[in-house]
């Protein structure tokens, strides 16, 4: 008696996983149940029958799912796990490597900038940051700074126009 509920444990345990592979998408609850359920069949082979009993229920149960892994294989289904295509052609900027660009930059807020909004610089839009200070829009603005996330900003200084007397 122990052995069949150590048989059944296995076989409603390998049931799950197959039915989560071909019908229930994601790791659910399906899959990791029938994990469970087939080491404490294992388990329960190895302490209720003795070593052999379970040795041989072992044997069974790896020869079992090699079998379900090949009618895996072979269904197709196991193009849902593995991705059958390459990615070609140039790639783009990785995060960070382009982005000193801006640094040193002049641009116009384009709204207000309290103290986060977005700025202007040669036609892109950027999300900046300031020290911490109200900036209007169409305040002229100059890139002082980077971090990890975003750039931050000062008003550009104004050139002093020479004393018209």
């Amino acid at each position: 008696m122990e052995l069949l509920l150590a048989l059944l444990l296995i076989l409603v345990g390998l049931a799950l996983i197959v039915a989560e592979v071909y019908w229930i998408p994601g790791m659910n609850v399906a899959g990791i149940v029938g994990v469970v359920l087939v080491l404490f069949g294992l388990g329960y082979a190895f302490t209720a029958s003795g070593w052999l009993t379970g040795l041989a229920v072992l044997a069974g149960t790896l020869v079992l799912g090699g079998v379900l892994f090949a009618m895996l294989w072979r269904s197709g289904s196991w193009k849902q796990f593995v991705l059958a295509t390459s990615l070609k052609g140039s790639g783009t900027e990785r995060l960070g490597e382009n982005r000193a660009r801006y640094l040193g930059r002049e641009g116009i807020a384009v709204t207000p900038l309290r103290p986060v909004g977005i700025v202007e610089i040669d036609g892109e839009r950027i999300e900046v940051a300031t020290e911490g200070e109200y900036i209007a829009a169409g305040s002229r603005v100059k890139v002082v700074a980077m971090d990890r996330r975003r750039y931050f900003v000062r008003l550009a200084s104004q050139p002093t126009l020479p004393n018209q007397t």
